[in-house]
């Protein structure tokens, strides 16, 4: 299955990529390929959040999903 994958690091800072994801991979398993660590984000599909040991690929008659991971900014 292909994911889209919007990263948001800031109002002003977006990146896009398509991955393919073997079935049985997590969002934890994306986050692991992207090199980015699953404390300091969170993944929304569809805008809603998901756990990240939830599968990712598993979506009903769709060849591609949309993921937006969202880096999470804190200031002390």
């Amino acid at each position: 299955m292909t994911i889209n994958v919007k990263i948001v690091a800031d109002k002003e800072e977006e990146e896009e990529r398509r991955i393919e994801v073997p079935s049985g991979d997590t969002y934890e398993n994306i986050l692991e390929k992207l090199g980015i660590n699953p404390v300091e984000v969170i993944v929304l599909r569809e805008g809603k959040p998901v756990p990240e040991d939830e599968e990712a690929a598993v979506s009903k008659n769709k060849e591609e999903i949309t993921i937006t991971i969202v880096q999470i900014v804190s200031s002390g």
